[in-house]
């Protein structure tokens, strides 16, 4: 096998075995060119490097002579061609070790298997043979060495995590401890060496490796190791196993042909915070995107967050990311999401990756901007069929698989259908007629791979040679040029993924047909029966599954939908269907009742298969609440966004509380800037229900203000229709408010109404919340006795629901009783309600025992550390009245530690904060506390660091905040 080998001594082989090159000028000369294969080198440049900084007199003249002699040496399929000027050496990246090498890394690295990353791993490093370039003594040199020894020593921490990842803890060890050795100052090196070695049982070990690390690093330069060790030797000493860190997941059928396009992203991103993948549709532009962010994930102490905006439109960008970030509403009335998502993000060192923009790229672009001003720490990845032209925006177009590439993505998918289907040359030359007329574009041969096996490649080559049907105008007048934001000047013999699509659809009998345009109505996977509820007749649902136009989702019961470019071609042919405006109405009257099931179920043991159900239809339950505000009826808008409201408040999200404020705009109960309309509105039980529910994620947020008038005006909305048990929610919300003021007395009489009015109205839910605002008000107000009573009367609700949101709620005031007086049953309490809660996604009643659960422990004296993910969380929620009241314990924590400037600095923003709430029972005892050990120690200073706090505002202060908890130096 012809190779050329510089990683260590020149070594040249061909298909005979070793090549002798004995000359030191002629190896010299093989290296240098080596070192730049394919690429132009000048005549000066060359004797510059083989004669080491003295060229001859003559430096054309002799480098052609060397040339001609090393000509004569080399085997077949390495030659060196003159170019202008110079010489280049042509080779394939896979015969000279060098290249091999870096392609071997970064194709292993972009592995989804951990065993995979491994397997690929090795066979690189094993190219390496010694010190790269070794013939060249040019001062040059080391320059050209040092690339690849990064990326031997970046390949080598990679081998040591995937090792660990597979499971190989001591195999890991073996490997990180060598390149330790080798790199004693690398950091990320010592890291996984404290991971594998814990993973091993032997922590004591991993403690030493970061002690010794930071002694040489004190010792020599007078620094610290990095937050991140920092961050896990406390995981270590807390005697807990650090996690793994996750690697977003890519697909695992083969990846072809994008190696060097995934590291050329790579490079751009790091030199890049805006980088769009560009390329016309079906090229693969998510898939190369998936690749990127699994390969660069580690580098953001935040992680990934992935956006994909194939299901929606303009108006869900804002919900979608936000959904993304698991944000909740921390805005106010009328402002929309992009504040709280530049809030959140102004904090994080992430990597935002936007999917699919070309249809919403004004929103994106705009979206896009504000981060960039406002988030110095996130970096973005998109894709899209065009540039969304934005400052700073670096475009990377993604084109076509060359011919070798798109033959082997066209074989290896047919043969993964039928493991014989590519027998000989015959069939292979029919391969690369088929990729030439579909333009390497690889959705375009994912789709005539899977109708390869029926029709046979000869049949597939002729069908792509002219019409698929004898019709062609009506081929024409319905076709998806998905390539018009691509080549606009591109042949019509070059066939786009639109001819591909419009042949699959020409392929199928009137009713395939018809069931493949009307299912285009549904925005996700759904099951056959509502296929068959919706489109009216499923029978042909296999059909469209046997032939790759309908892909089945494995479950019970099973889902079935269409790929976006599919679902894109049958919505342009509904739009010109007449039953389109009844197939519309009847999506809609489905999607109503699924969330009347969603709804019933969600109240009882059959919760986490509720809410899965719900976040599985989640795009087609947003699509039928928008053609119902559109056409109504508005009952109909109301009582579907009592199901959003419900599951946002619980779930602590904005996504889905935003289209229960649109219901509510519908409805005539709020106007245009979501301010409560003054004038009488006949908005029914279900409409004040509603409001009162939207009312408590305000208070969520620090809005105490608007959930009150929100609140109020639900309670009026109910005294003035039928049914006055639709003021329970408006009740409920207004306890809250009323406790977070410090008001325990008014609390618990709003909550004793609302516990009433759901009794009467059979609402367990409603009363279960209302009975734990009565045991926490109780437990504040000092009154165990009257906590224990609610308490019990909690636990006959909860024998009742059976729901997990409900045991958790249960489990949550039990440990908020007991918290101050036995710490140590209270957390056996809580970690349950969290447990629980987060089995069906109850982040909000998760939070709020996890937040309870941690800062007892900080008071206590535990490390602060464990704030970071609480105060992340908060934020995330938009949650400030929690988050503030975590701010608060880090204040406790730092004037018990003697860190009063810091505990100043802290009070006075949290005090300065308008979404801040005061401090009441031992909270505020224990703030007093602070204040006065504060003063007492530093004087005057003290009242300088709360005018300082009071200034920073609440994004600098959240900062701080993090900082603080990371054990960073940040006042």
């Amino acid at each position: 096998m012809t190779s050329v080998g510089v990683l260590g001594p020149l070594e040249v082989h061909g298909p005979d075995g070793p090549v002798p090159v004995e000359s030191g000028r002629q190896r010299r000369l093989l290296t240098a060119l080596a070192a730049h294969t394919g690429e132009p080198m000048t005549i000066d440049r060359i004797a510059d490097l083989v004669w080491s900084g003295s060229p001859p007199a003559d430096p054309v003249g002799a480098v052609q002579t060397l040339v001609a002699r090393v000509r004569r040496l080399l085997p077949a399929g390495v030659a060196v061609e003159t170019v202008p000027g110079g010489y280049a050496l042509r080779a394939a990246r896979g015969v000279v070790d060098a290249t091999a090498f870096t392609d071997g890394v970064a194709a292993a690295s972009a592995q989804p298997s951990a065993h995979d990353r491994a397997a690929g791993l090795v066979a690189a490093l094993a190219l390496w043979r010694g010190r790269p370039y070794a013939e060249l003594d040019h001062p040059d040199a080391p320059a050209l060495a040092a690339r690849l020894a990064a990326v031997h020593a970046d390949a080598r921490e990679r081998l040591a995590a995937a090792l660990l990842d597979a499971g190989r803890a001591a195999e890991a060890v073996a490997v990180a401890e060598g390149l330790c050795a080798d790199e004693p100052w690398r950091e990320g090196a010592v890291a996984v060496l404290m991971r594998s070695l814990a993973a091993a049982g032997r922590r004591r070990d991993a403690l030493a490796a970061f002690a010794a690390l930071r002694r040489r690093m004190t010792a020599e330069l007078g620094v610290d190791p990095g937050p991140q060790l920092r961050e896990l030797e406390a995981v270590l000493l807390r005697d807990e196993q650090p996690a793994a860190p996750r690697t977003p997941r890519v697909p695992v059928s083969s990846f072809v042909g994008r190696a060097a396009d995934v590291d050329s992203a790579q490079k751009l991103l790091a030199r890049n915070r805006i980088l769009t993948l560009v390329g016309p549709g079906g090229v693969g532009k998510t898939r190369l995107a998936r690749h990127v962010l699994a390969a660069v994930a580690a580098q953001y102490d935040d992680g990934v967050a992935l956006v994909e905006f194939g299901e929606g439109g303009p108006a869900d960008v804002e919900p979608a990311v936000a959904a993304a970030l698991s944000l909740a509403d921390g805005g106010r009335a009328g402002e929309g999401l992009t504040r709280r998502i530049v809030e959140v993000l102004a904090v994080r060192r992430m990597l935002l990756v936007l999917d699919n923009c070309e249809h919403v790229a004004d929103e994106v672009a705009r979206l896009v901007e504000a981060v960039c001003a406002g988030s110095a720490g996130t970096d973005l990845l998109l894709t899209s069929r065009e540039a969304l032209r934005v400052d700073g925006e670096q475009v990377a177009p993604v084109g076509p698989l060359a011919p070798a590439d798109a033959a082997a993505l066209l074989t290896d998918r047919i043969r993964a259908a039928v493991p014989d289907a590519v027998p000989g040359p015959t069939d292979a030359a029919l391969v690369d007629v088929v990729c030439a007329r579909l333009d390497g574009l690889p959705l375009a041969l994912e789709l005539a791979a899977a109708r390869v096996p029926a029709l046979g490649l000869p049949a597939m080559a002729a069908a792509l040679e002219g019409p698929a049907a004898a019709d062609t105008a009506t081929f024409e007048s319905a076709a998806l040029d998905l390539l018009s934001g691509g080549r606009r000047t591109a042949a019509p013999r070059h066939r786009s993924l639109r001819d591909v699509v419009a042949w699959s659809f020409g392929l199928l009998d009137a009713a395939q047909q018809a069931l493949f345009v009307r299912m285009s109505v549904f925005a996700g996977p759904v099951e056959a029966a509502a296929v068959a509820a919706v489109c009216g007749d499923a029978h042909a649902l296999p059909d469209l599954v046997d032939r790759s136009l309908v892909v089945r989702h494995r479950g019970e019961p099973a889902r079935f939908g269409q790929l976006e470019t599919l679902r894109a071609f049958g919505r342009e042919r509904l739009a010109t269907d007449r039953s389109a405006d009844a197939l519309r109405t009847a999506h809609a009257r489905w999607a109503a009742g699924l969330a009347e099931e969603v709804r019933v179920a969600r109240r009882g043991p059959g919760e986490r298969a509720a809410v899965a159900r719900f976040d599985a239809h989640l795009p087609d339950l947003r699509r039928a609440h928008a053609r119902l505000c559109d056409v109504g009826p508005v009952p109909a808008v109301v009582r579907l966004g009592l199901l959003f409201a419900q599951l946002g408040y619980v779930r602590g999200r904005a996504d889905l509380v935003q289209p229960a404020l649109r219901s509510l705009r519908v409805a005539g109960v709020l106007d245009d800037a979501d301010a409560p309309v003054a004038r009488p509105v006949p908005a029914g039980a279900d409409a004040a229900r509603l409001l009162g529910l939207v009312a408590a994620s305000c208070w969520q947020r620090g809005d105490l203000d608007l959930c009150e008038a929100y609140a109020r005006r639900s309670i009026v909305l109910a005294s003035s229709g039928p049914d006055p048990a639709a003021a329970r929610d408006g009740h409920e919300a207004l306890a809250n408010v009323y406790m977070f003021r410090g008001d325990l007395v008014a609390a618990m009489r709003e909550a004793r109404c609302s516990v009433e009015l759901a009794d009467a109205a059979a609402d367990v839910d409603t009363a279960l919340f209302g009975r734990m605002d009565l045991t926490v008000a109780a437990a504040y107000a000092g009154d165990d006795a009257a906590a224990a009573r609610e308490e019990e009367a909690m636990a006959e609700l909860v024998a009742r629901a059976g729901s997990a949101t409900a045991r958790a709620s249960l489990a949550y005031a039990r440990g908020e009783r007991r918290a101050e007086r036995d710490p140590v049953a209270a957390a056996g309490h809580l970690r349950e309600a969290v447990a629980l809660a987060e089995s069906v996604d109850s982040r909000f009643v998760a939070g709020i025992a996890r937040h309870t659960l941690v800062t007892s422990a900080v008071r206590g004296g535990g490390d602060v550390a464990a704030l970071l993910p609480l105060l992340d969380h908060w934020l995330a929620a938009g949650a400030w009245t929690h988050l503030w009241v975590a701010v608060r314990s880090l204040v406790v924590a730092r004037s018990r530690a003697g860190d009063h400037r810091t505990a100043g600095v802290l009070l006075g923003a949290l005090r300065a904060s308008p979404r801040a709430t005061r401090a009441f029972g031992p909270d505020a005892r224990r703030e007093a506390e602070a204040e006065d050990a504060g003063r007492a120690a530093l004087g005057d200073g003290f009242g300088a660091a709360l005018t300082e706090g009071a200034a920073l505002g609440d994004a600098p202060a959240v900062a701080l905040a993090r900082a603080v908890a990371r054990g960073q130096d940040a006042v």
